[in-house]
């Protein structure tokens, strides 16, 4: 029972990793990694994108404007950085405060709350999940742009893309390794329920299926850390001058982690429920008719 235990475990979380973020409200927290967009242009000194109105005012002087008052409301006891500051200038440019990237899509949204209160993050949308996604903040963000505004105007890092570009071989493999793993746990439950029975030749076969299991879930989870540690690095070391940020997300990588030592589990434990069906049959003299059926 205890494998069995063990192989529908890890046969859901893997599952919740590859479909987490499928759609707002589905623990879209589990994400691989998330790209901070709410203070761009705080450290920049060189943006200057004019607005498409026909007053030909520029957008440069709105977040200006929008920084000037986030200060002096801090500086007169207010409260809300996040609302005052983070939030105006990426809606001045048309942008989300974050995008998380997630095995099939990405969600958007922005942030919430005040300093003193927290800051959580409320998802307002998430694209269509599809098989072998690679998540670009590029090609989202430029679509996402204002008018008129574009990723060169930003002071967009080029590294970036070549970064994030050199990955998506990385993710579609780890997509194809995610698909073989929850495969062959799917089919694991079922032998491992047959295998209750006690047959010494189902504890073999879920041995192999577990070290199967075990390999396709590692590599898989391997690379989506690779990617969650490469990419966060790439974004951090080139991003910094205009105020973007990423991060590594712990839940997914916890997640997919554990679902990966639960398949290995469970292999070890069918090696000892074959170790003690041989003990049970010397204890006996020989395999009883059951053992000999199933056998």
């Amino acid at each position: 029972m205890f494998p069995l235990l063990c192989v529908i475990v890890s046969f859901t979380l893997a599952l919740l990793c590859v479909f987490a973020g499928s759609k707002p409200g589905f623990i879209e927290d589990a994400h691989i990694l998330t790209l901070n967009t709410s203070r761009i242009g705080h450290f920049s000194k060189n943006i200057s994108v004019q607005s498409d109105g026909s007053t030909g005012s520029s957008l440069l002087d709105g977040i200006k404007h929008n920084i000037t008052s986030g200060i002096n409301s801090i500086i007169g006891g207010a409260e809300n950085i996040a609302g005052n500051i983070a939030n105006d200038i990426a809606k001045d440019l048309g942008i989300h405060d974050f995008y998380t990237a997630h095995v099939m899509d990405f969600c958007e949204g922005f942030y919430k709350g005040n300093i003193t209160r927290g800051v959580s993050m409320n998802v307002t949308s998430c694209s269509k999940p599809k098989g072998m996604y690679s998540f670009d903040p590029t090609a989202i963000l430029q679509k996402e742009l204002k008018k008129g505004v574009s990723l060169k105007d930003i002071k967009w890092p080029d590294a970036i893309q070549d970064g994030l570009r050199a990955l998506s071989t990385a993710a579609r493999a780890m997509f194809v390794m995610y698909m073989i793993g929850i495969a062959t746990v799917g089919l694991m439950i079922l032998t491992s329920l047959a295998g209750l029975s006690g047959s010494r030749l189902l504890s073999i076969v879920n041995f192999l299926l577990g070290n199967l299991a075990f390999l396709s879930l590692g590599i898989a989870s391997a690379i989506a850390t690779a990617i969650a540690i490469k990419s966060s690095n790439v974004i951090n070391k080139y991003g910094a001058d205009i105020g973007i940020a990423a991060y590594k997300g712990g839940k997914y990588l916890a997640m997919t982690w554990a679902a990966t030592a639960l398949a290995f589990i469970a292999a070890l434990a069918w090696v000892v429920e074959f170790c003690l069906g041989r003990k049970r049959r010397g204890m006996t003299g020989g395999l009883s008719k059951q053992e000999a059926a199933g056998y």
